[in-house]
C-alpha cells in the first residue's frame, strides 16, 4: 500500500525557521519532523509519496532522496496553498484504479502499533483518536463505527475532549472524482470532501490509541516525550 503524506504547508507558527527550511524539516530529537513520521510506517507500506511546496520542498528531496531505507520515494509539487484536498489531487497519476492508499499528514506522530492494525485493515476510512484539543477543532460524529460527519463544540471552555481526525486516511482513487469542498478558511478540505460524500462513500472510523500532532514550536516537548515512550 503506497503511502501519500501531505507535507506542503508554509510552517507560518514556525517562522523564522521555516523561511529558510520547510516544517517537515524542523528538528525533533535532532532529526527532522517527517523522519519520525515517516519510520513507524515503513513496515507496513511499500512506496512513499511526498507533496511538498514549491519553494523549500526540495531540501525534503534533498533528505529522503528518491529511496529512503529500501521505499521508493516520489514527490509532487502543490503549487500555491489551497488546502490537503488540493494536495491529494497532484497525486492522482500514481494511484492506480481501485488501489487502496493511505494518507497522512507531515506533522502528526503515530505509534507502528496503531499504523499496522490501520493498514491491515484494509478498508476505506479515516483515523479517529480521543485528545483534549482547543475548542475551535472540530471533532467527529462516530455512529455504528462509521464516520458521521463533524461536531462543534459549544463551550467556554478553551480545550475540550473528543473524537477527533487524527489527518490519516485510508482511501481509493474514487476520491480523486470529488467535487473539493472549500472549508471556512478558503482551503479545500480533505476532511471536508469527504464528508460531503459520505453517502456514495463511507467511512469507516479506524481507532488510533494514540496521536500526536506538532501544529506549533510549543508542541515539540509533547511530540519529545510521545517518541521517548516509543
Amino acid at each position: 500500500m503506497k503511502l501519500i503524506i501531505l507535507t506542503a504547508g508554509l510552517g507560518t507558527r514556525f517562522k523564522p525557521l521555516t523561511d529558510t527550511i520547510p516544517k517537515g524539516m524542523v528538528p525533533v530529537l535532532g532529526e527532522p519532523l517527517l523522519k519520525h513520521v515517516l519510520l513507524p510506517f515503513l513496515p507496513h507500506v511499500s512506496e512513499i509519496i511526498f507533496v511538498v511546496n514549491n519553494s523549500l520542498g526540495i531540501k525534503i528531496k534533498d533528505y529522503f532522496g528518491e529511496n529512503y531505507l529500501e521505499h521508493k520515494v516520489s514527490y509532487k509539487i502543490q503549487e500555491e496553498q489551497k488546502g490537503t484536498m488540493d494536495a491529494l489531487m497532484t497525486c492522482k497519476d500514481l494511484i492506480e484504479k481501485g488501489e487502496l492508499f493511505c494518507v497522512a499528514n507531515g506533522d502528526d506522530l503515530f505509534t507502528e502499533k496503531d499504523i499496522k492494525s490501520a493498514v491491515e485493515r484494509k478498508q476505506i476510512g479515516m483515523g479517529i483518536s480521543k485528545k483534549i484539543m482547543p475548542k475551535n477543532y472540530l471533532g467527529v460524529k462516530i455512529e455504528d463505527d462509521k464516520v458521521g460527519g463533524f461536531t462543534r463544540h459549544e463551550t467556554e471552555e478553551e480545550f475540550v475532549e473528543d473524537m477527533f481526525c487524527n489527518g490519516f486516511h485510508i482511501l481509493d482513487d474514487k476520491v480523486f472524482s470529488f467535487d473539493a469542498i472549500k472549508t471556512k478558511d478558503g482551503e479545500l478540505g480533505l476532511p471536508h470532501t469527504l464528508f460531503n460524500n459520505l453517502e456514495k462513500y463511507p467511512l469507516n472510523a479506524i481507532p488510533f490509541e494514540k496521536w500526536e500532532t506538532v501544529n506549533r514550536p510549543e508542541d515539540i516537548p509533547s511530540a519529545e516525550k510521545f517518541l521517548k515512550n516509543e
